[in-house]
């Protein structure tokens, strides 16, 4: 009898050492887990890439909660569109100080940076608020309805941005400056259609 305790005490260390091993292994499969989440998610997204480069990075964070999904994308929305702002901003001081060496109150080109930064202040402000709406999610009335608004503040801000490339399309300006301002502002028209695409996934 003692023999056979002695072995199935064996047995169990055994099984006991084996079942450690894989508890330690399981951090490392979470952390895997969460990035083939935001890769999926990333797959219903216009530039899928682009999505889960800027994303996975987070995926710690993020875990597998869509609501963090989308605040997180929302977030680093708001970044990109801050620094396609500045570059605006200051293309539009340059064309200031040169009408004002021509002692020209605005030229085309001027008028066309002014409209532009407007356009991407606003896409800012709308970003802002959508991230504001996403906070209500989890109070648990009318998810849908905040959803919705969700969207639509990441929708009018894509808007925005178009608006703001539009312009040069409308008035001869400065061939580099249409290239810098072009590449900028469609570089965030990526992100924002991103963002757009995983919050009109969101189900929650």
């Amino acid at each position: 009898m003692s023999q056979f305790l002695y072995s199935l005490t064996l047995v169990f260390v055994f099984l006991t050492s084996t079942n450690i091993q894989t508890t330690a292994a399981t951090p490392s499969s979470y952390s895997q887990n969460h990035k083939m989440f935001v890769k999926t998610a990333c797959n219903s997204t216009t530039y899928p890439d682009k999505c889960y480069k800027s994303l996975s990075t987070y995926s710690t964070a993020i875990k597998s909660d869509p609501i963090k999904l989308c605040t997180t994308a929302l977030k680093l929305n708001v970044k990109s569109a801050k620094e396609a702002t500045s570059v605006v901003a200051k293309l539009l001081k340059k064309s200031q100080k040169y009408a004002a060496g021509r002692k020209s109150r605005m030229v085309p080109e001027t008028l066309i940076l002014k409209d532009c930064l407007e356009e991407m202040e606003d896409t800012i402000v709308e970003l802002k608020q959508a991230i504001t709406e996403m906070k209500t999610l989890r109070a648990g009335d009318s998810i849908a309805e905040h959803i919705t608004n969700v969207r639509t503040w990441v929708s009018s801000a894509l808007t925005d941005e178009g608006t703001c490339t539009d312009g040069f399309e409308e008035v001869k300006v400065n061939k580099e400056t249409k290239k810098t301002v072009t590449k900028v502002v469609q570089e965030l028209a990526t992100t924002t259609s991103n963002t757009l695409a995983l919050i009109t996934n969101l189900s929650y």
